[in-house]
């Protein structure tokens, strides 16, 4: 005689214990629109440069954003220096960290200078802060290379320039459009 069992009392697992394919649909749409909402939320709140600038005060809010971003980079590669100099850093690490911001420096300036300037006005902002960025990778560059070949002064010699790199992308983001 078969045993009756109260629905209310089943949970959804089938007869060898695993899940039963509805609980485990449920879960893999549940992670999905997670991930979306995350992938969502995290594009909307860091501001990119990238996407068509129609407007010049678009275009001069994605060139203060790069600018910013390059700043960033610049501060770091002077305080590693720094501390390189005084030998607070060992050659790997600071060689690392050069190396990253040298590539993220590289990588705004390329992604600012795909984007079409809208006019003339534009096409002069971009000349201004791609040269500032050229000297910001110049030097992050040679820091690189004092650092690869153990070069403690020629990197320390480097610093007032970066400092001035800094400044000057500063000075372009606090600038009126």
């Amino acid at each position: 005689m078969a045993t009756r069992v109260d629905p209310t009392e089943v949970d959804e697992t089938t007869a060898r214990g695993r899940p039963s394919r509805r609980t485990t649909a449920r879960g893999v749409i549940v992670i999905i629109v997670v991930v979306l909402l995350l992938a969502l939320l995290a594009a909307r709140m860091v501001p990119h440069p990238v996407g068509p600038a129609r407007t010049y005060g678009k275009y001069h809010g994605k060139a203060v954003s790069t600018a910013e971003s390059a700043i960033s980079d610049v501060r770091t590669v002077a305080l590693v220096a720094r501390a390189y100099r005084d030998g607070n850093t060992f050659g790997p690490y600071t060689s690392t960290v050069v190396s990253d911001a040298e590539e993220s420096i590289s990588g705004v300036q390329g992604t600012f200078d795909s984007i079409q300037p809208p006019d003339a006005r534009a096409d002069e902002l971009q000349r201004r802060l791609d040269g500032l960025l050229g000297d910001a990778v110049e030097h992050v560059r040679d820091a690189r290379v004092a650092v690869r070949r153990g070069d403690p002064s020629a990197l320390a010699a480097l610093v007032a320039p970066l400092d001035s790199d800094a400044v000057a992308l500063e000075a372009f983001t606090e600038a009126t459009p």
